[in-house]
């Protein structure tokens, strides 16, 4: 590294650690409420967001399984949330903001604009002008840099992360064991052997050369393909990418002329179930599995005519 790019590295430090002061300053409690500007965002992405559920604003928030759970225990208590058990899977619950929560909401989100007024109530209006213009330059040019994503076409060399990162990340995010990244290893290693590239494909999403992502259609015969093997790392999550490998994905079976998509999931993987509703999928089957995990999970499958 040179000394230019040195100085540009210790600006963007110094630049992060005063910008995470302001964020802890606008994170304490909101002014006259006991919630933090946190809980606030929890309460705005499930009145904002359909079929919400525990595991969606997890990953949307970046927040840990038990502080989450404390938290939504907490505002159940208070009749901020209620609970409705989901017609695809019984065992997960909806979230949905009571008239009481969405009351509360308005009155919070009504301080917190209070709060950040008050950081900049005694700039001048072209210093309020300047700083905006800043923030959303700051914005818009590291967005293009985080979401400068390349989705290609998969080399050998990458049956190596598809792999590896089913195994990591299913174990450490929902404690899946050996057996499944073995069975995963198996049926990439075949695909990567003997895969018709008429009719299918693998594709990488990567930034700067370095793997992000992966989704793959697999033929199964000539109107019908499966999705597979639909995987991101967790820090490019909740900036549209899925939506881009799911779109690369649908727009190669509908190129080919692929009739009939259908995909495995399973229950626990609620964002992914969410985006697969989105594209138009519909859950059709459903199983017990207990060779992944040490308690059985549901395996469903879903379906789409395109």
């Amino acid at each position: 590294m040179g000394a230019e790019d040195k100085s540009v590295v210790q600006a963007l430090r110094s630049f992060n650690r005063f910008y995470t002061d302001i964020l802890g300053l606008l994170n304490q409690h909101i002014l006259d409420s006991p919630y933090s500007l946190t809980e606030v965002r929890v309460l705005f992405e499930i009145d904002k967001t359909e079929d919400c559920t525990a595991n969606i604003l997890m990953e949307k928030l970046n927040i840990d399984r038990g502080y989450m759970s404390r938290l939504l225990k907490r505002f159940e208590a208070k009749g901020f949330i209620r609970k409705e058990n989901s017609i695809d899977d019984g065992r997960t619950f909806l979230l949905h903001l009571t008239p009481l929560g969405k009351e509360t909401l308005v009155v919070l989100e009504q301080r917190s604009e209070d709060q950040i007024l008050g950081l900049i109530k005694d700039l001048a209006e072209d210093e309020q002008e300047k700083l905006v213009k800043s923030m959303r330059y700051i914005k818009r040019t590291l967005l293009g840099s985080l979401n400068a994503v390349r989705i290609r076409a998969f080399q050998p060399e990458d049956i190596g992360y598809v792999v590896k990162r089913h195994r990591d990340l299913y174990e450490s995010e929902y404690k899946f064991s050996a057996a499944f990244a073995d069975y995963v290893e198996k049926a990439v290693s075949k695909f990567s052997e003997c895969y018709d590239k008429e009719k299918e494909n693998m594709w990488i999403a990567e930034v700067n050369g370095v793997p992000v992502g992966v989704i793959a259609v697999v033929r199964v015969d000539e109107s019908t393909a499966q999705l597979r093997w639909f995987l991101m790392e967790p820090q490019m999550r909740g900036i549209g990418l899925g939506h881009k490998l799911m779109k690369t994905a649908m727009d190669f079976c509908k190129e080919k002329n692929y009739k009939h998509v259908f995909l495995w999931t399973v229950s626990i993987l609620e964002a992914a179930r969410h985006l697969y509703k989105v594209y138009g999928f519909k859950p059709t089957e459903t199983h017990e599995n207990d060779t992944w995990t040490e308690r059985p999970i549901i395996e469903e499958r879903w379906d789409l005519y395109l």
